[in-house]
């Protein structure tokens, strides 16, 4: 059995353009995620799937030359790259991971994945379908069978940009399962620890600068009584259940009005 992490980064981004490559605590937030994601003790390789747009090949090479594996794979249909990435490297179960969550506990990781191997033939299971931990704590697990059986089906252009609608909207075809935990249910409506806007790096720089030089493996909840502690810095709280799910969740079979918000401007 092998448990690949496939995590998709990329240069380009309308909102905040190179964002993985900004700063945590004295090196790029793409490299502290992948410190995070090498302490899980279940996954056996950690792969950066990029794409094949020229911009990229920054990616690729700083990849390349930190010896991190890497893929390159279609721009916009992330789907495809999944699949071909996760076919490249004989994964039977592929952890999902967006750089968009330079934050994200191993621990969480691991108790995501045993969960899902705990159980019996299951297709996917993961911690955001509903979302039951901050946004940025998003974790995925899944078949290579079920991946594959997405690629030669999934049709919808949602369903192929985002990987994993197809097998959330199927129910009579996959076994799926959420991971979630009563420690954290209220989490989600609280805080945002994603990355995709400036205000989100604000919120995510501060927390590297005080948390890392003490505790370079520090958990969520570390994260969480620093906040407490420190409120200020939370100037991301009016984009709190601002995700993709907003152009698109009248499409998705699965997805609820109260976790997305819809109403927003300016952003």
């Amino acid at each position: 059995m092998r448990i690949v992490c496939i995590i998709q980064a990329r240069i380009s981004s309308s909102r905040l353009p190179a964002k993985i490559l900004l700063p945590g605590y004295n090196k790029p937030l793409l490299f502290h995620l992948i410190e995070r994601v090498s302490r899980s003790k279940k996954i056996d390789k950690i792969v950066i799937a990029t794409s094949q747009n020229p911009l990229d090949d920054l990616l690729y090479d700083l990849c390349v030359t930190k010896g991190i594996n890497v893929f390159r794979g279609s721009l916009n249909n992330l789907l495809e790259r999944y699949y071909k990435c996760a076919k490249k490297f004989e994964a039977d179960h592929i952890v999902r991971i967006t750089s968009d969550c330079p934050l994200i506990d191993p621990k969480i990781i691991d108790e995501v994945i045993s969960n899902y191997l705990s159980f019996k033939d299951l297709d996917y299971m993961s911690n955001i379908h509903p979302p039951s931990y901050p946004d940025g704590f998003d974790i995925e697990v899944f078949r290579f069978e079920a991946l594959r059986k997405a690629y030669r089906n999934a049709k919808k252009n949602f369903e192929r940009e985002h990987v994993t609608p197809y097998i959330w909207d199927n129910l009579k075809k996959f076994k799926i399962k959420n991971h979630s935990s009563i420690k954290h249910k209220d989490l989600y409506n609280k805080y945002r620890l994603t990355l995709d806007y400036k205000e989100d790096f604000y919120v995510i720089w501060n927390i590297y600068q005080k948390l890392y030089p003490k505790k370079k493996n520090f958990d969520l909840y570390d994260i969480i009584k620093f906040i407490k502690r420190n409120s200020k810095i939370l100037q991301n709280k009016h984009l709190i259940k601002v995700n993709w799910y907003k152009d698109h969740y009248k499409k998705l079979k699965t997805i609820y009005k109260k976790d997305v918000k819809t109403n927003i401007k300016n952003v």
